[in-house]
Order: C-alpha cells, then structure tokens, then sequence
C-alpha cells in the first residue's frame, strides 16, 4: 500500500510539472521581430543614396621647420669685445651682431696700406723709367710683383677682420646667447641659433605607393600640440628618392607664419587628400552586411528587399563609402538589417 502511495506521488508531481512548464519556459516568439512571425513584414528604416564626393585622406605626422635656420659660430678665435643683440629679439640682414677683438690685425692693416703707398710710388717710378729705357725691364717686374704682393696682404688682412665679426645672414629671430662680452671663443663655440619663422616647413613622410599620387602644389592640412586650429600648407619640395629603410618618400609643405604663432619643432598631424571619387555613394556602416565573399545591402523594391552585392572603399567613422553595386535613387536599408533575408516583406 505504501509503494502504491510514492507511485502515486511521484505522478502528481510529474503533471504538474508538465503544466507549469509552459509558464515557465521563455516565450521565445514574444522576443522575435515581426519579421520572423509568419507572413508578418519587416520594419525597416531606408534611405535614398545620390552621388556624393568621397575624398581619399592619407593621415601621417610631422615636424615643423623654420624657413631659413643657422647656428652662428665664430669663424676666427679671440675675445668678445661687443655683443650686439638682445636675446629673442628681431634681427635684420646684415646687422652685426657680435665683435671679437681685432686691435691687432687692423695695426697690421695700416702698416700693409702704409708700404703699398710706397710700393705704388715705386711702381710708377719704374715704369717711367722703363719706357725711357734707364731700366731693365727685370727691375720694373719686381717692382710690378712687390706692389701685387702688399696688395694680396692687403685682402688677407682685411678677409681675417671680417672674419672677427659675426653678422645676420637674413632676417629673423636671434635665439639664447651662450656667452658674455670678455668671453674667449673659438670656431667650435656656438653663440646663439637665429631662425626666420614668418613662414614655416612641416616635414613629413608618406608610403611610396602614394609617390605618384601626391604633387608638388598639393595643399595639406595640418594641427600642432596644443593648437587644434586646422591650418593649410602647400607642397615644395618632394625628396626624389624613397628611403630604403622605411620605404617612405619625404615631401616639404611651406607655409605663412606672419604672427609667428607656430613653433619649430612642434610635433604635427598631417592629413592630404590623396584623391577624390565623385560617383561613391556613403551609407551608414550598419547598412553593410559582411558575406563570405564580400559585403552586400538590401535594397527596398515596393513592399520587399533585394540583396545586392557592393564593393566598398574608404571607412570613416559612422559611414562607409560604396564604389559598385548600387544606383542613383536605389532605397537602401539601414535600420532592420539583421532580420531581412532575399525576397523578405518589409514596411517602412
């Protein structure tokens, strides 16, 4: 009687189990889209694609140039008897801008300039001699060799006063000095950097597949750490060799500077248009649908999808661009897209 008891137990408890499991159980069609209940159509979002420009970018760094930069270096030794400029200040081409002490080679000057006055008087003397016949032609040579003589030390002084002073070789901002007015100097101390930055270069490097697509003219685009201002530049100068090594080709961009805002050496993000494609279509990346042989859309024809098979090209941030497979006005799907199968209802 007992054993006939669990039985029965065990028989209740098995159909109410079989009752509640429905209640239970996830209702799964509840959680499907109206796509996938029967002879229900999609709810789909669409778009009408038209032609749009699709501008190819190549994105690189850079760095900032001056226009025209050099390090000023004595050419000659001696001692600083004047410093001419002030640190960070605007120079003019030409402007002395530092005097080592040359006392010595200007006493030698005025007894060179002192003997050619002789040398000349004798010179001329000579000659008249000469071409009265009182002379050999011998004694007028040397006369004529003495004179050319103080003349070429004339210049040699001269060249090594220049050289005792140090002048802009152009227009621009002079840099930090490194020494005092008493310093002693030599052709290895360097004395101050002088750099024109009214206009500046940015420097940079693209992959030689890019060597015949990017010109001398191109305009690049350009921003600086800590100026996000976008600037422009144009292309000067392309180094007519790719570099082994990184298998780059180094191109110049010069550009105006006026409130000398850029800084040599500033570290710069460069984006060059590299082309430009008129006859693309942008679609939103989530209208894309990756196949195992390429990617296709679904285009909305009355109250159904067809696929269509696309070939895509560049890839911003929220679009994408389509190079083949689609039309001027074709309505393509871009919300819905998982739910839709070849031939699937939709509504919009």
């Amino acid at each position: 009687m007992r054993k006939k008891n669990i039985i029965y137990i065990i028989f209740g408890v098995a159909i109410l189990g079989l009752l509640a499991w429905p209640k239970l159980k996830p209702n799964q069609t509840a959680q499907l889209p109206s796509a996938n209940k029967k002879g229900m159509p999609t709810k789909v979002k669409t778009i009408l694609v038209e032609p749009q420009d699709s501008e190819r970018k190549i994105e690189t760094t850079g760095n900032v140039m001056a226009d025209e930069e050099v390090l000023l270096y004595p050419e000659t030794q001696g001692r600083i008897i004047k410093i001419n400029f002030t640190e960070g200040s605007q120079v003019k081409k030409g402007e002395l801008l530092l005097k080592i002490n040359d006392s010595d080679l200007q006493a030698q000057l005025k007894k060179a300039t002192a003997t050619k006055k002789l040398k000349e008087d004798t010179e001329k003397r000579n000659k008249t001699l000469l071409e009265k016949g009182a002379i050999s032609s011998e004694l007028y040579d040397i006369a004529s060799t003495e004179l050319s003589s103080i003349n070429a030390d004339i210049d040699l002084l001269k060249e090594q006063i220049r050289k005792t002073e140090i002048r802009a070789p152009f227009n621009g901002v002079i840099g930090l000095r490194n020494m005092s007015e008493g310093s002693y100097v030599t052709p290895t101390t360097r004395i101050a950097a002088l750099q024109n930055i009214n206009q500046i270069k940015v420097e940079f490097s693209v992959p030689e597949k890019y060597a015949k697509t990017i010109q001398k003219g191109n305009t690049i685009f350009f921003t600086t750490e800590g100026n996000e201002k976008q600037l422009q530049a144009k292309i000067y100068a392309i180094e007519p060799k790719i570099d082994e090594v990184t298998r780059n080709i180094i191109m110049r961009a010069i550009c105006a500077n006026p409130k000398q805002e850029i800084l040599p050496g500033s570290f710069a993000k460069v984006s060059i248009v590299a082309s430009t494609n008129t006859k693309s279509y942008l679609l939103p990346t989530q209208a894309i649908v990756p196949i195992l042989k390429g990617q296709k859309v679904y285009v909305a024809q009355g109250d159904s999808v067809i696929e269509c098979k696309v070939k895509t090209g560049v890839r911003k941030e929220n679009v994408i661009e389509v190079t083949e497979g689609l039309q001027a006005g074709d309505e393509v799907v871009i919300e819905g897209v998982m739910y839709l199968r070849q031939g699937a209802k939709v509504k919009r």
